[in-house]
């Protein structure tokens, strides 16, 4: 079955006005290779933006400078209107309090139970009482469907549920905004289909706005209101390719059709030399 014939076709909700997030000319220069290359994109409030590209291509880079764990070299990051490039620790934490991580790991702590990995920025960021955490725990991963598995500890349960738990935990603080880096990576294609149906609800029912980092083309055309491609080789670190799911998928950019389509023959390589790799790793191709 081809990538168009398994889309499922997502009504764009993202309302006009101020975006969310505003990226301008963002540059991210790590080791001498320039990682993010003028990125410019906007989100708008209920978009699910997808982050898409090859590995090495700067997705997760520029996902960390987006939610403010590093900083970039030169440009301009607004969240909620609000200028980020800048801020010290104090600052970004009042806005990190707006968004919720669902990061690739799960990043679960294994000495707690679920209930507690849940509560735990409830506990860390709010005034709550223990019992009203304990409430809002119940009610997280009964939005998650995992009702009843509180007082489990992450090594007894699976890992589809381990990513159910963390999305519980990110939606802990009622977020407006969530970022999700590879978030089916290792599911089988049931629990994808679960998780990308969590995604689905969240930002349609809720009003939330998602930003997504994934290669896997079957979540992202499922959920994706807007995608952007970042390039590799040449291209790296630059967006290649951006629009809705149905305008990327008439893009004849060849890199952006290889990637999409999964094909092993096309400007992506599957072989490089030593001196090929070097020269990408420096940036001096």
């Amino acid at each position: 079955m081809t990538t168009q014939e398994r889309i499922t076709t997502v009504e764009n909700p993202g309302a006009e006005g101020e975006p969310v997030i505003e990226v301008q000319n963002l540059f991210k220069k790590l080791g001498g290779r320039m990682v993010t290359n003028g990125v410019s994109f906007k989100v708008y409030r209920g978009d699910t933006m997808i982050i898409m590209g090859g590995s090495g291509c700067g997705k997760s880079t520029l996902l960390r400078q987006i939610i403010g764990s590093i900083k970039p070299t030169s440009g301009s990051i607004k969240i909620f209107g609000e200028e980020i490039t800048d801020m010290n620790e104090a600052e970004m934490g009042r806005i990190s309090k707006r968004f919720g991580m669902l990061f690739q790991s799960g990043a679960l702590l294994q000495s707690m139970t679920v209930g507690e990995n849940v509560a735990l920025p409830l506990l860390e960021h709010s005034d709550v009482d223990e019992e009203i955490a304990e409430l809002v725990v119940k009610m997280k991963l009964e939005l998650v469907g995992l009702t009843g598995f509180e007082d489990l500890k992450p090594s007894e349960i699976s890992g589809g549920m381990k990513k159910r738990v963390a999305l519980a935990r990110a939606l802990a603080l009622d977020p407006e905004l969530l970022f999700s880096d590879e978030p089916t990576s290792g599911l089988d294609p049931v629990m994808t289909a679960v998780v990308d149906q969590l995604t689905q609800d969240l930002t349609r029912k809720l009003g939330m706005t998602a930003v997504v980092v994934t290669h896997d083309m079957t979540s992202a055309f499922r959920i994706g209101t807007k995608m952007i491609m970042l390039g590799t080789g040449q291209m790296q670190g630059k967006i290649i390719a951006e629009g809705t799911p149905q305008e990327i998928l008439k893009n004849p950019d060849p890199m952006l059709q290889q990637f999409i389509k999964g094909e092993a023959d096309g400007p992506i390589p599957l072989r490089l030399s030593k001196g090929d790799y070097l020269k990408r790793l420096l940036g001096t191709n």
